[in-house]
């Protein structure tokens, strides 16, 4: 089992309050209470308003201390970890916020029958004090199919719906009646589903709650570790999302949300705490498509971390029909509470045609006339060898290149060399050798699209400099160019690959091959020219046995792991040792 990130079990409630309270200054944590409160609402001369109150077990942050603000929530109590708060912590927040104050407080409950008891008991303590108070017990499960011989439908992620509908009202100055009138029918409005693939596991326990079957998943489950109310196969997103969609809505449950054709909906999708984000957008993705092929349209979707149940894996979806046209301005009414996800206005075909500025990467036929050129057939001839040679020899060291790699890589350094290669291959036939930078330009596609990986990259920014390089120049001074079009390629490698000479990478065949290419004076002989930054790029290569690894992946792996020649330096010198002997 995984770390967990505490200071100590006992104190883990109170410090993440603390730590709520350091991040967000607008919330106040009361001395000893676990009681947050809206500053805005306690500071002398505060503008009296109806005030809202909820609060529960610990284990489902940010609930519910992450909805405190203007337009929220004016307090959230907070129990031990899945245990309600006590009546006493309760009073305290109603009291906070209901003393003195005509307009009252509204307390919202999830129906866990401790909220209702200690819960209710603080209203009532509070009444008799003569504090105006009501409370609402919220419902939105929809995942039991019969509600006789239980507690009725738990209270779920769609209660958030309510601190934002009826907080915007009470921001507004709505009365205590309004307030809970319309809580009474957002109740009746909305149903929450929810998928588990694992259970979760207390602060100091060594094992999770519960546990659901390799290959299973836990449909219909709560938010304090309950078995869901029947599991299901795993599948893809898309069939996960659908089965949850027609248990939320199947016509012979007694929780069903009676969702219409037509209707217009808002949805909430909460991460139970810790379905990766890459799932998340997927999950979101077939929630809004498979609502409109239902005929139902999403006019507000909301996703993230709402209400959890610390580490399990697992989503709810609560959905919200949208039958009072004010509910959605309410929706979008700003609030200050750190966690309301941001609003998301789905578009109706997201994958519509857009038209983009028309742009081309390719080299145009006038870069190409006004770039360095080759003019005589034997050059071209000589240049179309060079490359012919490198097909055709370096092939034959795909296995030494990978197991120089096993050390300190995926072993495959000769392979995605070699797919470069044979990609290369195939279009040997129809490039334009007598425009060297229109046909590095084609190997630096080759490389990027064939290759692959971290090398891919570095041989394709290599041969586009390279390439760039060649086609600003006109001069026919053979050397003088390459060696410029070469000295260009080195630098992009080290810019963007973030390595220098020394730090056992390919660099350290490419650097001694251009030095080489430097101090030759014979311009007449490439092939000879050739054979001196082979030469150089060997002896290069043959070094970095002695290096230490400063730079790419072997920089992070043991020291110990790292023994011969660095596989993309050898790698260099294999390709200039072929193009030499053409």
């Amino acid at each position: 089992m995984a770390a967990q990130l505490l200071n100590s079990p006992e104190r883990c409630v109170d410090d993440a309050l603390e730590g709520m309270a350091a991040l967000h200054p607008g919330l106040y944590l009361i001395p000893n209470q676990r009681v947050i409160v809206d500053r805005d609402r306690v500071i002398e001369g505060a503008q009296k308003k109806l005030a809202l109150v909820c609060g529960g077990g610990s284990g489902h942050e940010p609930f519910s201390a992450g909805f405190v603000g203007r337009g929220m929530l004016g307090a959230a109590v907070a129990g031990p970890i899945f245990t309600s708060p006590p009546t006493g912590l309760i009073a305290n927040a109603i009291a906070t916020l209901g003393s003195g104050n005509p307009e009252g407080v509204l307390v919202i409950v999830f129906n866990y029958t401790g909220d209702r008891v200690n819960f209710g008991q603080a209203v009532e303590r509070c009444k008799a004090a003569g504090i105006k108070a009501e409370m609402y017990i919220s419902g939105d499960d929809c995942a039991l199919t019969r509600l006789e011989g239980t507690a009725g439908r738990r209270g779920l992620c769609g209660t958030i719906f309510i601190f934002k509908i009826v907080g915007a009202m009470a921001e507004a100055g709505a009365s205590l009646e309004e307030a809970l009138a319309t809580c009474r029918s957002l109740g009746d409005s909305m149903g929450t589903i929810g998928v588990a693939a694992s259970g979760c596991t207390l602060p100091g326990a060594s094992s999770p709650l519960f546990s659901v079957p390799q290959g299973m998943l836990e449909l219909g489950l709560g938010v304090h570790g309950e078995a869901g109310a029947k599991t299901i196969k795993a599948g893809s997103a898309q069939e996960v999302v659908e089965c949850l969609l027609n248990h939320l809505t199947r016509e012979d449950s007694a929780s069903r949300l009676n969702l219409q054709e037509g209707d217009e909906v808002a949805v909430l999708i909460s991460n139970l705490g810790s379905v990766s984000q890459l799932e998340m957008g997927i999950i979101a993705k077939e929630v809004t498509e498979q609502l409109r092929r239902r005929g139902v349209k999403p006019l507000r979707v909301y996703q993230g971390l709402v209400m959890t149940s610390l580490d399990m894996k697992g989503f709810h979806i609560s959905i919200l029909r949208l039958i009072d046209p004010s509910w959605v301005a309410l929706l979008d009414e700003p609030t200050s509470a750190p966690s309301w996800p941001k609003r998301c206005v789905p578009l109706e075909n997201p994958l519509a045609p857009v038209k983009l500025p028309s742009f081309s990467l390719d080299i145009s036929q006038k870069q190409m006339a006004n770039s360095y050129s080759l003019e005589d057939r034997s050059t071209c001839d000589a240049f179309r060898s060079c490359l012919d040679a490198v097909v055709k020899t370096v092939p034959k060291y795909e296995d030494m290149l990978n197991h120089l790699d096993t050390g300190c890589g995926d072993g495959d350094c000769g392979s995605t060399l070699i797919a470069g290669i044979n990609a290369l291959s195939g279009q040997l036939p129809d490039l334009p050798f007598n425009h060297p930078g229109r046909v590095l330009a084609v190997i630096s596609d080759i490389a990027a699209s064939s290759m692959g990986g971290t090398s891919g990259g570095l041989y394709s920014i290599l041969f586009t400099a390279t390439a760039n390089s060649l086609l600003s120049t006109t001069s026919r001074r053979h050397r003088e160019v390459w060696m410029a079009a070469l000295k260009a390629g080195v630098q992009a490698v080290s810019k963007y690959g973030g390595a220098s000479a020394g730090d056992r990478t390919m660099l350290d065949a490419l650097i001694p091959a251009l030095d080489a290419l430097e101090s030759c004076t014979n311009e007449e002989d490439p092939k000879a020219i050739l054979r001196v930054m082979a030469e150089a790029a060997d002896g290069g290569a043959k070094k970095t046995a002695h290096m230490k690894a400063r730079a790419g992946r072997a920089s992070y792996v043991r020291e110990e792991t790292v023994v011969g020649e660095d596989a993309g330096a050898r790698a260099v010198a294999c390709v200039l040792q072929a193009m030499a002997t053409w």
